[in-house]
Parts: structure tokens; sequence; C-alpha cells
């Protein structure tokens, strides 16, 4: 069976932008990058919603 993994960029208080509107606080360093690359090289299928796909 295959497994399921939700997603989703926020800070530790749930946020997903600063008091701003941007969300340049979540650029990742080049080792998160290539770490996170590498982790979804293995992911078979994306399953977006429709907001995000857009």
């Amino acid at each position: 069976m295959a497994t399921l993994i939700d997603s989703m960029l926020t800070s530790l208080d749930g946020f997903v932008e600063d008091a701003g509107g941007g969300v340049g606080w979540a650029a990742p360093s080049g080792a998160v990058h290539a770490f996170v690359n590498d982790l979804a090289s293995s992911i078979g299928t994306y399953l977006y919603g429709r907001r995000v796909f857009e």
C-alpha cells in the first residue's frame, strides 16, 4: 500500500506569510534545497488542489 504525505510550508506558529504578505522567510539554503530535492526524487505522484495548480 502506498503512503500519502501531506506537506505545506508554514512557520512554527502556523503562518504561511509574514506580516507584510511575503514568503521570503521560507527561502531554503542550498543544503536544505538539495536535501528536499533528493527526498522528492522518489515521489511517483503529486496531488495538487485547484488553487495550487493554478
